[in-house]
């Protein structure tokens, strides 16, 4: 009996951590909350009168394509509010956060299989195995000037900013607004 509990229990973990793993969805394009140092979201900073850095995190499920499409998105809305119509970026970065993270596996009545094995009232069970999986977030920070009048032709290092944000708007997930 105390080793059909201990079964329970094990399985009842895996079972919760399964599902937790499963409903991770990508970093939706919202503020980092505030006081959070390596919170997911955007964060942008004045540091003169037409300089900016902006800052994306993602989380596990969200891809470095889209921690990039999100930051440079906010660096045209930081352009916008600012009241410029371009940006010059003058310093970007992407940092990998990368981890070793340990899986569960193997629970259940199996009469072979990997793990420790036990007999118990249905035969021999398995209290499962721990394999490791290696989990990517990436952090994205850009440094922006802000500038007035027309985009000069020819400076790859310069975006429009009303055209990147009607470019990327419509491909970045955005927090619920319930």
């Amino acid at each position: 009996m105390r080793v059909m509990r201990r079964l329970a229990g094990f399985a009842g973990a895996g079972a919760v951590m399964a599902l937790l793993a499963g409903c991770v969805e990508p970093t939706p394009y919202a503020p980092a909350p505030s006081g959070e140092r390596e919170a997911a979201g955007f964060t942008e900073t004045k540091i003169e009168p037409d300089r900016w850095r902006v800052a994306f995190a993602g989380n596990s499920a969200t891809s470095r394509e889209e921690v990039e499409v999100a930051l440079l998105l906010r660096a045209a809305e930081v352009t916008l509010g600012a009241g410029g119509d371009w940006f010059r970026v003058v310093d970007e970065a992407t940092e990998t956060d990368t981890r070793q993270v340990g899986v569960v596996t193997g629970f259940g009545p199996y009469p072979y299989g990997y793990g420790r094995r036990r007999y118990g009232a249905f035969g021999y069970t398995s209290f499962g195995s721990i394999d490791t999986r290696e989990i990517k977030s990436y952090r994205a920070t850009m440094e922006i000037l802000v500038m007035e009048g027309e985009k000069p032709a020819g400076e790859p290092a310069a975006y429009d900013a009303s055209a990147v944000a009607a470019a990327l708007g419509p491909r970045v997930r955005r927090a619920d607004a319930s």
